[in-house]
């Protein structure tokens, strides 16, 4: 049984969360059933808690969640035309929250968790879904259906468990980041490099080792008595006391026979700071991330970058490959011959005077109508007859002084033939 009738529109995401990721529900506990446990809630936080992971996460996440998502139909048409309104799956997925929101929590449980995942809660009357309910990838188990298993479900059929809930691919979007050809779940970051010894844990203990540094406060030193007569517990009573007007930045007070003498730091510490910047480069590594997003100094400039020519950088090294797995799935949600896109043009938009040339370059050359290209900016009215209103004509180019201008061509007289004969 779906989701669709138990679940409508006006529901509340607290509804729907108590039917079927109650923490009093078991989590997928065969051992065949494909799960996510060791990568959970506390797995996502400590990733994010890392500077890099979470400014990769955040950049990606926001790409993705920020784009307009359309839907193209070629039903009866030679080419695809945009479906309007915009279908209620993708203007507002989830209808407690904006489409923003939905994107952007799919795509960071994508990439830390291989899989973004929705139970369809809603279908229209001709069975397209229009409402999802967003479930943690960790919370979901997936197999191929065989021995007691849901009941509808044909052998080897792919099922979902949710809780104490069992639902066909019918019921579910399903996301796959990169896999092994044929698994059922896709392999995300935490899996990957969250594993005693990835990358993410190399990052975490050498930020954990800066914080211990910075908390110090105190550089290595020596703290020297030159009286002969001092005694341990003395010696250990005004280490102390210098190490806590240290920490506090107050002024410290020696005695007569006591001074301090600071140390280089040690060699350990020294390359501290280079093995987070190698850290950086390694998470850029990760999330497919020109370095110089994530603050890690790998050499190149964007002395000569545009907003543009950055937006193309991330769309073809970074976030294409992602965009198209999430249109191929949700335009399986929809009936053959629709397709969903991502509206690139929100990544793509240039600078006022690049777009207005292009406008320019298209109109003159009369594959872009003016309505057309007024229609592109979103603070432009459209103007009645403005495609139909003659444009002025160009001007030729002035020719410098003693340019040769050839001449028209023309017919050629009568005489010019007996001369020429």
């Amino acid at each position: 049984m779906g989701l669709g009738k138990t679940f409508m529109r006006a529901d509340t995401a607290a509804q729907h969360l108590r039917m079927i990721v109650s923490d009093g529900w078991r989590i997928a506990p065969a051992a065949d059933l494909v799960g996510d446990q060791g990568w959970g809630h506390y797995g996502l936080v400590r990733a994010l808690g890392v500077p890099g992971v979470g400014r990769a996460v955040t950049l990606i996440s926001d790409l993705i969640g920020g784009l307009p998502w359309d839907a193209y139909t070629t039903h009866g048409r030679e080419i695809p035309e945009k479906i309007s309104p915009r279908p209620m799956l993708l203007e507002q997925p989830n209808p407690e929250e904006i489409r923003m929101v939905t994107f952007a929590a799919w795509a960071v449980d994508y990439l830390l968790h291989g899989n973004a995942i929705g139970v369809i809660a809603e279908r229209n009357a001709l069975g397209v879904p229009t409402a999802v309910v967003p479930v943690p990838a960790c919370r979901v188990g997936v197999r191929r259906a065989g021995g007691q298993t849901y009941a509808v479900l044909p052998e080897g059929a792919i099922e979902y468990s949710i809780g104490s809930r069992t639902f066909s691919s019918h019921e579910v979007i399903h996301v796959k980041a990169l896999a092994e050809p044929g698994a059922l779940r896709g392999v995300g970051v935490l899996e990957a490099h969250l594993n005693g010894a990835g990358a993410l844990d190399l990052a975490g203990e050498l930020a954990r080792q800066a914080r211990n540094i910075d908390g110090n406060g105190v550089p290595t030193g020596v703290l020297k008595a030159m009286s002969p007569d001092v005694t341990e517990d003395q010696l250990r009573a005004a280490k102390l006391a210098w190490m806590t007007s240290q920490r506090d930045r107050t002024v410290a007070a020696l005695g007569p026979g006591t001074e301090f003498e600071a140390l280089a730091w040690n060699p350990e510490e020294l390359q501290l700071i280079e093995a987070r910047k190698f850290s950086l480069l390694e998470v850029a590594n990760i999330f497919g991330l020109p370095p110089r997003y994530l603050g890690a100094s790998s050499g190149d400039s964007m002395t000569y970058s545009t907003s543009e020519t950055e937006a193309i950088e991330l769309l073809k090294l970074s976030i294409g490959g992602h965009l198209t797995r999430f249109e191929q799935t949700l335009s399986l949600a929809f009936p053959r011959g629709t397709q969903v896109r991502a509206d690139l043009s929100v990544l793509l938009r240039s600078d006022t005077t690049a777009r207005y040339n292009a406008y320019k370059t298209g109109i003159d050359a009369g594959f872009l109508l003016p309505s057309e290209a007024r229609a592109k900016e979103d603070d432009l009215p459209p103007v009645e007859g403005i495609d139909h209103r003659p444009r002025p004509q160009q001007s030729p180019p002035e020719q410098p002084p003693g340019a040769v201008v050839p001449l028209s061509k023309s017919k050629t007289t009568p005489a010019s033939k007996e001369i020429a004969s």
